[in-house]
C-alpha cells in the first residue's frame, strides 16, 4: 500500500476537539502519516497601520513561541494512537501558509466553525483553502461528534468535475468502508453541468472494488439538494460525506444558494471535498 501523508491545520492549540479527532481517525483508517500545522495568522491588513505593526508582530511571535511548546503534546497524542507525524509552526497569512504547505501532502484537514466565521461562506479561510490548495480537504464542523470516520460513507454525486475529483480522492476510504451509499443527482443538474467521467458510475465503483448502494437524488430545484444530502446523511448515520465543492461559482452559491454553501453552514458531518 502506498504511503499517504495528511496535514491537519490548527488555528488554536486545543487538540481535544473535532478536527484533531477526525484527523487521527482518518490517519488510523488509512495507515497514514499525520502532521499538524499551527499558523499564527498575520494577515496583510496587519500592516495597514504602520504604528500597529510592532504590536502585531510581538503578539504573533508570542503565539508562535507558545505553539512551539506543544510539540511534545502532539507527539504523545500520535504515540497513543500508534501514529507518526510532525508538529509544525509558522506565521503569516493563513490561506497562503496552509495552501503552500498542503502541496506536499495528499490531503488537508481543516476545522469549520459553525459559530464564528471570518467571511461569508465561500470566502472564509476554509473555502479559500479548498480553492487554493489544489488538494482534497476534509472539512470538519466543530460541532461534529466524530464517533468514527470512513466506516459509513455518503457520496453526493452530481456528475461535475468537482464531484469526480472528490470521488477519486476518497477511493482509499471507499474501499475500506463498511457501507457506501451514493446519492446520484446528475440528472437534476444536467441543464447546468456537463456530466463528466466516470461515464458509468456503478461500473466505475465496481471496477474499483467498491460495493455501493446508488439512489437517485430528486429533491426538486438544485438549491434544495443541500438539505436533502444532510437529511440522507443523518438517516443512514453517515460519518463522512464525499462531495465536490463549489460546482458553481462562490458568488452564485452565495446569492442563489447551493449544496456546498448549505452543508458548510449547517452540516454536522465531516465532508471530504474537492474543487
Amino acid at each position: 500500500m502506498s504511503a499517504i501523508d495528511l496535514l491537519l491545520h490548527l488555528d488554536h492549540l486545543d487538540l481535544d476537539v473535532a478536527a484533531p479527532r477526525a484527523a487521527i481517525a482518518l490517519a488510523q483508517r488509512l495507515g497514514a502519516r499525520l502532521d499538524a500545522l499551527y499558523v499564527a495568522d498575520l494577515p496583510a491588513t496587519a500592516f495597514s497601520l504602520p504604528e500597529a505593526v510592532p504590536v502585531q508582530l510581538e503578539e504573533t511571535q508570542r503565539r508562535v513561541a507558545e505553539a512551539q511548546t506543544h510539540d511534545g503534546q502532539w507527539q504523545q497524542t500520535l504515540a497513543a494512537h500508534a501514529l507518526n507525524g510532525q508538529w509544525r509552526v509558522t506565521q503569516g497569512d493563513t490561506v497562503q501558509a496552509v495552501s503552500q504547505a498542503a502541496s506536499g501532502y495528499d490531503m488537508l484537514v481543516m476545522e469549520r466553525s459553525q459559530k464564528r466565521s471570518d467571511a461569508p461562506v465561500g470566502f472564509g479561510s476554509v473555502s479559500r483553502c479548498v480553492f487554493a490548495s489544489g488538494r482534497p480537504v476534509l472539512v470538519v464542523p466543530d460541532v461534529s461528534p466524530v464517533p468514527s470516520l470512513g466506516a459509513n460513507i455518503l457520496v453526493a454525486w452530481n456528475g461535475s468535475r468537482e464531484s469526480a475529483l472528490a470521488l477519486a480522492a476518497a477511493l482509499p476510504l471507499l474501499q475500506k468502508a463498511d457501507q457506501v451509499r451514493v446519492l446520484d443527482g446528475s440528472d437534476m443538474n444536467a441543464d447546468m453541468l456537463p456530466v463528466l467521467p466516470p461515464p458509468g458510475l456503478a461500473d466505475w465503483l465496481q471496477r474499483h472494488g467498491i460495493e455501493a448502494h446508488i439512489d437517485t437524488l430528486d429533491s426538486g430545484p438544485s438549491h434544495a439538494a443541500g438539505p436533502a444530502v444532510l437529511e440522507a446523511a443523518h438517516a443512514q448515520s453517515a460519518d463522512l460525506i464525499v462531495m465536490g465543492a463549489w460546482s458553481r461559482s462562490r458568488l452564485a452559491q452565495m446569492m442563489l444558494g447551493g449544496t456546498t454553501r448549505h452543508l458548510f453552514m449547517h452540516g454536522d458531518v465531516p465532508m471530504l471535498v474537492a474543487h
